[in-house]
């Protein structure tokens, strides 16, 4: 298989099309007519990514996270996100990445969230214009449960290494509509309000963003641990469908989230 047949299988996984505007995924790095054995999933690329893939054959490394971005205008060592992308073209692995289109496809991350918090009869939080059926966030019913019981699941699916960064609300406030979006969800706390949510988890929330919720519980869990969890749980995923080119898949052993206390 190339790297060009596997950016079409993963096409069928997380449509391109789903990516937000801003966005940057697809091949970040690489030859679309090399050949692709084994890859490598991870949330970010490190440079213990890069160690990794080269320790063990792999050709092809995706992530989340794009490692271009506007914010990168060079590729040189003056930069850390710059020598990465520079090394990753030296060793001759291809680097792809999945972001806001894997978020909002149909089994991609946001339903993985869904389904790890016991999430039924959901829908997207903001649906896609062309297809409703996929889109940013969900929001759905649970087993009813107080806001601090939410917190503490949440915590204990995604986080257990750490506690969440915190609850805005009403300790006892009953929930059973749930709004989630994994990553930043600031953006979409207007709509998960609108959607009827009592309570709304997702990550990276400033201070204000409590009294935006009017009411709505948050639980603020971490970026980065929510993503690597989802990654993790969708690999196999990915695995199924390269099994039949012939291609493994594993998910990178070495933790890529930057914040050890934030969780």
């Amino acid at each position: 298989m190339t790297v060009g047949e596997l950016l079409a299988v993963l096409d069928r996984l997380a449509p391109t099309r789903l990516a937000e505007e801003w966005d940057n995924v697809g091949l970040m790095v690489g030859r679309r007519d090399r050949p692709v054995t084994r890859v490598l999933v991870a949330l970010d690329l490190r440079g213990h990514v890069l160690d990794e893939a080269r320790d063990t054959g792999a050709d092809l490394v995706l992530v989340h996270h794009p490692p271009i971005f506007p914010a990168l205008s060079a590729v040189s060592d003056q930069r850390i996100a710059g020598a990465l992308v520079l090394r990753a073209a030296e060793e001759r692995i291809a680097v792809v990445a999945a972001h806001t289109n894997l978020d909002s496809a149909a089994g991609g991350l946001n339903d993985l969230m869904a389904d790890a918090l016991g999430m039924r009869d959901r829908m997207p939080l903001v649906p896609d214009a062309d297809d409703p059926a996929v889109g940013l966030g969900r929001v759905g019913t649970i087993d009813p449960m107080p806001l601090e019981e939410l917190s503490a699941r949440s915590v204990g699916v995604f986080c257990t290494r750490r506690a969440n960064l915190g609850v805005a609300g009403d300790p006892g406030q009953m929930v059973s509509r749930l709004a989630i979006c994994t990553g930043s969800g600031g953006s979409l706390i207007a709509a998960a309000r609108a959607s009827g949510a009592e309570a709304y988890v997702t990550g990276d929330l400033k201070y204000h963003d409590a009294d935006a919720a009017e009411g709505m519980g948050l639980v603020n869990i971490a970026h980065g641990a929510v993503e690597q969890q989802a990654m993790r749980m969708w690999t196999p995923a990915l695995a199924d469908a390269l099994m039949p080119h012939g291609v493994e898949v594993a998910f990178a052993r070495g933790d890529t989230d930057p914040w050890r206390d934030a969780c």
